[in-house]
């Protein structure tokens, strides 16, 4: 059990100053994103920073199992918001993306909008979190069974799923409205974490095929500000740092 000190929810600032800091405009705050140098559950983060034209920091723990970090339950990624009142900081990917998505316009223009969407979030990020623990990581006698399982089962049933719901909303590359959405956003994020896993392209493919999903892809990847971020040599090198992880999931 390890013996490594964690910061707690109570801090020194107060929950008012706290709250001033998260509720300040983009303009006037500065991000840093702390995780591995790896896409998975930092990817849409980052993805919405560079979206919203936010001032932010890719940060990558050097010595994850000895450096001590600030974070309240021993896992990253963490986001630190900075202002000039002092900084605050979020744990937990789920909450981080929410809290972006919100300051950064993702969810939509009302209470259903954004219900909706992050319906559609959660529906794409559990695609990835049951397929990391009963793929991915199963045990390794399991893996080109659980492998076979989720090409010819898992992910052909989630894709005619989801294909009916865009197809409803007009085929116009997005999952609910007509504009770029967290949901979208999410969406290319975990298919970017399919890509780096072993026999990658196979999964991807099934997506590909689906010219309306393939379609929401497309969409978000003509943003300027998403576009010129996935050409950066840092996001070049997460893809390459996901590779090197996932080759010891070998299928």
């Amino acid at each position: 059990m390890s013996s490594k000190p964690y910061r707690t929810f109570h801090t020194e600032t107060s929950n008012e100053v706290n709250a001033r800091i998260l509720s300040a405009d983009p303009s006037e705050a500065e991000y840093d994103v702390l995780y591995f140098e790896i896409s998975c559950i930092a990817a849409t983060a980052r993805h919405i920073l560079e979206y919203g034209g936010a001032k932010w920091t890719n940060r990558f723990p050097k010595d994850w199992e000895n450096e001590e970090y600030d974070t309240p339950f021993g896992v990253m990624p963490l986001l630190t918001v900075k202002t000039n009142e002092g900084e605050a900081i979020l744990a937990e990917s789920i909450v981080i993306d929410l809290f972006l998505a919100k300051k950064f316009g993702l969810l939509g223009s009302n209470e259903y909008e954004e219900q909706t969407i992050k319906a559609f979030y959660s529906s794409i990020h559990y695609l990835r979190e049951r397929s990391l623990m009963k793929m991915t990581w199963t045990f390794p006698d399991k893996r080109k069974e659980a492998f076979e399982t989720w090409t010819t089962r898992n992910f052909p049933h989630w894709i005619e799923l989801h294909e009916q719901h865009l197809k409803r909303n007009g085929g116009n590359g997005h999952f609910f409205g007509d504009k770029i959405s967290l949901a979208d956003i999410h969406f290319v994020s975990i298919l970017d974490h399919f890509a780096e896993l072993p026999r990658g392209n196979e999964i991807v493919d099934l997506f590909r095929a689906s010219p309306l999903l393939w379609k929401v892809r497309e969409t978000v990847l003509q943003h300027p500000a998403i576009a010129a971020w996935r050409e950066s040599d840092v996001f070049k090198n997460t893809v390459n740092g996901g590779k090197v992880v996932y080759a010891k999931s070998a299928f």
